[in-house]
């Protein structure tokens, strides 16, 4: 098979798997289905408290470090959901080819109010994001998989994903903190420069 006839193969299976998946959602994700309502509120309940409680003067400092985690378990999430690792079979709609819910809401809202409370209170926020890690990957991804909202396959365990959690937030923690580090570094040197 030549590069063009592989590029066409790969393109009809993608159009067959779309059709698939629209067929699928239709059947168990839709809206008259359960799933469906519980994929809305486990985005809005999230969305609404970080609306009353986010700290409004720290609000550009939070949205960056939460959208640092939303970028990074969502392309977590969409390489494990290609590889059938762990798959979220009822999703908000159908295009969307991971879990909307999880790995684009509730975790990152998650980790923005521990990172919240942690910088508003001196707390350490390694400590702090291991045991939110652990409610995420020992309690609320066992809970998603016992109602059918979760599937890990190939060896996936619970432990990976608390252990994903962690990399992520840690690495969004030290992304946060180095762009304030530039953001002082350059306010000096704007000041000594005038």
């Amino acid at each position: 098979m030549n590069e063009q006839e592989m590029n066409n193969k790969i393109l009809h299976l993608k159009d067959a798997l779309d059709y698939y998946r629209q067929e699928f959602w239709e059947l168990t994700s839709s809206f008259d289905t359960w799933q469906f309502w519980f994929n809305w509120i486990s985005v809005l309940i999230p969305l609404i408290l970080l609306y009353i409680f986010m700290d409004r003067k720290r609000v550009f400092e939070l949205g960056f470090f939460g959208f640092a985690i939303h970028v990074m378990w969502t392309n977590i999430d969409t390489v494990l959901s290609m590889k059938n690792v762990l798959i979220t079979p009822h999703n908000i709609f159908y295009l969307f080819p991971t879990s909307l819910t999880i790995t684009t809401v509730v975790l990152p809202v998650g980790f923005m109010f521990i990172y919240q409370y942690c910088e508003n209170k001196g707390k350490n926020y390694y400590i702090v994001a291991i045991i939110m890690s652990a409610f995420f990957g020992y309690v609320l991804a066992p809970t998603f998989e016992a109602i059918g909202m979760l599937e890990l396959r190939a060896g996936m365990r619970f432990t990976y994903i608390f252990l994903i959690d962690i990399a992520v937030a840690y690495l969004a923690y030290w992304l946060t903190n180095g762009f304030w580090l530039l953001k002082r570094q350059g306010g000096k040197s704007s000041k000594q420069a005038g």
